[in-house]
């Protein structure tokens, strides 16, 4: 009788499982990027560290956290320098645009910060060396009200501290 059980249990699980449905993925291509030279690298090494400006400032699509492909090129050529240069943490703030309540735009700030951190997490990063800040709208880099103006407001700046 345990048997006989155990034999119908073990179909019934075959066939909740035969039945699940499938859902088609559009196809992407893959793209490759040179990450062998980079402006930032030539920056940083021609510069060395110096605090005060950042190092790097990343972009933003509107109401985007997600990160662009040239900024994924200059995030692991920062994970290098921080790998070279074990004294050195880094400070992400994340900034947005005037659009949106106050609370939206501090808390898509902090995202977009947390974007940088966990990228550079995943390039082998110790999290300890991050230190993330969102200021929402708080910091403009330009206070027009156009499209230039927050498209340049939509950024993460990094800045390495000693």
């Amino acid at each position: 009788m345990k048997n006989f059980l155990i034999f119908i249990i073990t179909v019934i699980f075959l066939y909740s499982c035969a039945s699940t449905n499938v859902v088609e993925v559009e196809n992407r291509e893959a793209t490759t990027v040179d990450i062998t030279q980079s402006e930032i690298s030539n920056r940083i090494s021609n510069v060395g560290l110096d605090l005060g400006e950042p190092e790097i400032k990343i972009f933003f699509d509107y109401d985007e956290d997600a990160l662009s492909e040239k900024s994924l090129v200059d995030l692991l050529e920062i994970s290098r320098v921080l790998k070279d240069n074990e004294r050195y943490t880094l400070l992400v703030e994340g900034h947005a645009d005037e659009r949106g309540t106050r609370e939206y735009n501090l808390a898509l700030s902090e995202r977009r910060a947390k974007a940088v951190e966990d990228f550079l997490v995943s390039a082998g990063i110790i999290p300890v060396r991050i230190e993330v800040v969102g200021y929402g709208e708080e910091q403009p880099s330009d206070i027009s009200s156009n499209e230039n103006a927050w498209s340049k407001n939509r950024r993460a700046e990094l800045f390495f501290v000693r």
